[in-house]
């Protein structure tokens, strides 16, 4: 151990040394981006294509199917999603965690660019997204008042949007529920066919009218112009005066022309009152807290201006708060660990200075490790904090087996600290190296193995533990031995004291042990059969991912059909008003609703934890009993599972939309009738009215125009089209030509539609085309290329998804479904079976490194195994075995604490065996050997355990949540400290019989091989063979 020589010889330089990076981490800590997630890329390409005014099956027809065969010749698409609403296409790609979405991203924009000529005419954008975690919002602000703010859009953006995009840190603004002006160009089809003006040549005239194009150069008078011929319109009067023809009729005299605000087709409510929201997202790498205390700070000052008198603004969700409260229960909980892990290790220690020393490797390495992470580019987020929050009671171990080690040895040698002091380290060095590589080893499959969400985020929580345990190895054997060297051996426990009583017992016990080997064998049979009960007889729960329950409640209203915004908003107040009346019975602290033509939905915020009067349970269960019903759909709570993603879904694809949709509610109505789920409901929809406009081709052929022709121009009557922007002073303002309100109400009137033939003669729609009522979808779903509809449910209290599982899959069997249709589950159910065997995978992995560091460690390919079965697999034992005490249920969150307890676990059982060789080295009888091994290691390993079960206490008994509002932290906490607790009283009993057995093994092997070899060599003649002598 040279650099342990070096530091025990160099006090200053090491003291010196450690300080400065300790400082660096203390000055790394306030430089340190503060994130609630770290910019993590989201594998998945989001395309998006307005078309305003157009069909759902028109857009599937004429844009999402032709993008979809488009960007599946992409290499790696896992998975495709598609919707086709009436006024965009919407198409998501998902991709493997390992791919880089920007190069996909770019690739995806050349796929549809190739295509743009087979889409209509008319689109104007195409949308590529692609993002990441820290895009997005940070901030999200309700603008509620008493007055009318539906025209204040050009005030809001001016006083309120432009100002806080212009603040530090603020990347993006966007304002909800308030659109700004555009120019709406009003048809009259009276004067259109009393002047005998065609529709397209009047959309043709104007898109030819408002242009800027760029001429080139002239040379006058030694100087170089640039020419730019300018036909843009500089006012809405220009417009107004365009001349239509020769006979100097105008726009005016044929359509309304005006600056005016869009019809509202949506809706926001904050606590029953109409809300504008404000959404802010911040600039990458920056301070998400010092952001939104910055944008709130802004609002404030913005709110005392006059022109915002008797506008209120409220902070809707506010990342920067949820970061704080987390980061805060977090550093709570650590505080209150490490208090107890210090009180453990002083009533062990019993001296001051040495308990001081062994602590001081906590605050040197959590601030080495922020100095690290500042120094790497990365940000302290709640993944990183939550990998220092376990790291903390692990962090005591090294210097704990090391000052226990350096003692034992100042004790038989107080003449010669500086020697006594090497000694003690070197006999533990390669033991607690060795252990500290298994705690990091275990996360290696995370970290370069396959790529999923939880290994992407556990990846940033092994980054936080190897910085930090690195760490506190390095100061174990350097800075601890150097201060240890220098203080008076502490004194030896005495005869009565506790550890002193457990001691004696434990060498009887390793005594008797030894003599009854079979009664051991058939002792550690029964602790197995013990271990297995849990799960044989169904004792723990298992899910995955739970259903999430926080203090924020979300309840989409299904609406059945399309209704107007009036009337979907009366079906609002209406819920609304029921509870606000019940407001502080359920602890309700805001209710947000949006709503639209055919979405209705409301987020119900509840007060905290400490002030609640009710669960939230409690609070699900009065409004499902008492909420009013609903003439227009059904309301019900939906729940995501813990660890995001989506909950109980079933999906059923074929051809037809149509028959999808008859089937799916004919499904939904049966999986009403299994046991455990509840609120069952399907995205299929009884469709919307719809008149079918069919051209006779014929006829239309007859008159001289084309089905393009009248199609063109039913399209710009009725659902209008953009023509180019018009540039205003204040900036682009879009324009809009279309019928009037009033004069498309009516079959009548869509039938009287006038066109035009080549030779100028008028007819109507209804000559060349038949019109028929019929129902269409508002959006039709697709999924890998198929249309698909999606059948969701919530799950009962007390039921997880596993134990509804195999009742659905017995009642969709004996469903039959048509030819060409299939049903399988949800994406809820494929990420669980993926999820579990990854993490199976992973845990196997991290064993098999860790037996490999052992088998170098003790150069035997056996006595790993006696710490392998001895600890690791007696620590699962005690994971089912205290979930079934506790009643907790085994999650996702739970393998994760398996994970770092495998990790954890084998360190006493490496101390142990390695002490053990090492006193047969120097000539010491293998029996006797174990138990004096037993009786050195004894104390560091009850002191390494106790401080680590400790330090997760205040996270095991807490509620902490993962970012605030995530999966808790106490599966994870109990698992990691059922199993540490068990293992420890099991494997210091069980590890040195299965020594004792496996050496033996060891010995057996090795005299068959001497027999073996002696056999071959007494056999072999002196003289070659008969057939290989030579003459």
């Amino acid at each position: 151990m040279k650099h342990t020589e070096i530091a025990l010889h160099r006090p200053v330089t090491t003291i010196v040394v450690f300080v400065a990076l300790a400082l660096m981490g203390l000055i790394s800590s306030r430089l340190l981006p503060l994130e609630q997630f770290p910019d993590i890329e989201f594998p998945g390409i989001f395309v998006q294509i307005p078309y305003e005014g157009s069909t759902p099956e028109e857009v599937e027809r004429l844009i999402t199917r032709p993008v979809e065969e488009a960007l599946a010749t992409l290499s790696g698409v896992e998975r495709m999603f598609s919707s086709s609403r009436e006024n965009e296409a919407s198409v998501f790609l998902q991709f493997g965690w390992d791919e880089s979405m920007g190069a996909k991203g770019i690739e995806a924009r050349a796929k549809v660019d190739s295509i743009l000529h087979q889409l209509p005419n008319d689109i104007r954008r195409v949308f590529v997204f692609t993002g990441s975690l820290g895009d997005q919002p940070v901030l999200q602000l309700r603008i509620a008042s008493e007055r009318d703010l539906s025209d204040s859009y050009d005030m809001l953006d001016r006083i309120l949007k432009r100002r806080i995009e212009r603040l530090e840190g603020v990347s993006r603004v966007e304002l909800q529920g308030v659109e700004p002006r555009e120019i709406r160009i009003l048809l009259k089809p009276d004067m259109l066919a009393a002047y005998n003006v065609d529709i397209a040549a009047v959309r043709d005239l104007l898109t030819s009218s408002n242009f800027a194009v760029s001429a080139g150069r002239i040379t006058a008078g030694g100087e170089r112009f640039s020419v730019r011929p300018s036909g843009e319109f500089s006012s809405v009067e220009q417009i107004r005066n365009l001349a239509v023809n020769d006979r100097d009729l105008r726009l005016r005299d044929i359509a309304d022309v005006e600056l005016r605000t869009p019809a509202r087709a949506y809706g926001r409510h904050l606590d029953r009152e109409y809300a504008i929201g404000l959404v802010v997202n911040k600039t990458t790498g920056t301070n998400l807290v010092e952001v939104t205390d910055r944008v709130i700070a802004e609002v404030e000052k913005i709110g005392e201006l006059p022109q915002m008198r008797g506008i209120n603004i409220f902070p809707l969700d506010n990342q920067g708060d949820s970061v704080r409260k987390s980061l805060s229960d977090l550093l709570e909980a650590g505080a209150y660990g490490g208090l107890l892990a210090i009180i453990v290790l002083y009533l062990f220690l019993r001296q001051v200075t040495t308990t001081l020393i062994v602590i001081a490797s906590i605050p040197f390495s959590l601030l080495i490790t922020l100095g690290a992470l500042y120094f790497s580019g990365l940000s302290l987020n709640i993944l990183s904090m939550m990998g220092l929050m376990l790291a903390v009671g692990m962090l005591v171990d090294n210097a704990v087996v090391i000052t226990e080690s350096i003692f034992r040895h100042r004790a038989d040698d107080r003449e010669h600290p500086y020697s006594a002091t090497i000694r003690g380290v070197r006999e533990v060095g390669l033991a607690v190296v060795a252990g500290t590589m298994t705690t990091i080893i275990v996360f290696a499959p995370i970290v370069f193995g396959a790529k999923v969400d939880i290994t992407i985020f556990l990846t940033h929580v092994a980054i936080t533990i190897f910085v930090a345990l690195g760490a506190s190895l390095v100061i174990a054997q350097t800075l601890v031995p150097m201060l240890a060297a220098r203080i008076s051996v502490p004194p030896q426990p005495k005869e009565g004291a506790l550890v002193t009583r457990l001691t004696n017992r434990y060498v009887r016990a390793l005594e008797w042990i030894i003599s009854h080997r079979w009664w051991t064998f058939l002792g550690i049979l029964l602790i197995c059969i013990l271990g297995i009960l849990p799960n044989a007889m169904g004792l723990v729960k298992f899910d995955m991912f739970p259903q999430d329950v926080g203090r924020r409640l979300f309840m989409p209203y299904h609406v059945e059909g399309e209704y107007p915004v009036e009337r979907v908003e009366q079906a609002v107040d209406k819920i609304e008003e029921y509870l606000f009346s019940r407001q502080e019975e359920l602890n309700i602290r805001s209710i947000y609703s949006y709503f639209d033509q055919g979405r209705a939905e409301s987020t119900i915020l509840l007060t905290d934890e400490d002030d609640a009067t009710l669960s939230t349970k409690e609070i699900i269960r009065r409004i499902e009993e008492e909420m009013p019903e609903i003439a227009i759909g059904k309301p019900s709570f939906q729940f995501n599972q813990q660890g995001g993603g989506d909950g109980f879904s079933i999906q059923i694809s074929g051809d037809s939309t149509e028959v999808l949709n008859e089937l799916s509610i004919d499904v939904a109505r049966a999986l009403e009738s299994v046991e455990g789920l509840k609120d069952v409901t399907s995205d299929a929809e009884s469709g919307d009215r719809e008149i079918r406009v069919i051209i006779d081709r014929t006829r239309a052929a007859n008159a001289g125009l084309t089905t393009a022709d009248i199609g063109q121009s039913v399209a710009i009557a009725m659902r209008g089209e953009n023509l180019r922007e018009f540039r205003a002073p204040t900036g682009e303002v879009a324009v809009r030509i279309a019928f009037r309100a009033d004069d498309r109400q009516s079959v009548e009137q869509l039938a009287a539609l006038p066109l035009y033939t080549p030779d100028g003669q008028r007819i109507t729609l209804g000559t060349v085309a038949s019109l028929h009522i019929s129902k269409s979808p508002s959006t039709i779903r697709r999924t890998d290329r198929q249309t698909a509809a999606i059948i969701s449910a919530n799950l009962e209290e007390d039921v997880s998804s596993e134990d509804v599982r195999p009742r659905v899959k017995s009642l969709m069997d004996q469903i039959e479904l048509p030819p060409g249709y299939s049903w399988k589950e949800g994406r809820g159910f494929e990420r669980q079976d993926e999820t579990a065997d990854m993490m199976m995978q992973n845990i196997l992995l991290g064993v098999a490194c860790i037996f490999l560091v052992m088998a170098a460690l003790f150069e035997s390919m056996l006595l790993p195994f006696s710490i392998i079965l001895g600890s690791i697999v007696f620590s699962i034992f005690g994971v089912f075995l205290f979930f079934a005490a506790t009643g907790t249920t085994f999650s996702f969150m739970a393998t994760i604490g398996i994970m770092i307890l495998i990790g954890v676990v084998v360190n006493n059982g490496i101390v142990l065996v390695d002490h053990i060789n090492n006193l047969r080295i120097e000539g010491m009888a293998r029996d006797r050997a174990i138990v004096i091994a037993g009786r050195d290691r004894l104390r560091p390993i009850l002191m390494t355990v106790a401080t680590t079960i400790v330090g997760l206490t205040p996270l095991a008994v807490g509620t902490t949540q993962v970012g605030g509002d995530g999966p808790p932290y106490y599966p994870m906490a109990r698992a990691i400290i059922g199993g540490l607790a068990f293992s420890t009283v099991v494997s210091l009993l069980v590890v040195p019989a299965l020594y004792i057995y496996f050496d033996n093994l060891a010995a057996w092997g090795r005299k068959v091989m001497r027999m073996a070899r002696g056999t071959r060599s007494s056999s072999q003649p002196n003289d070659p063979p008969p057939e290989l002598t030579t003459t």
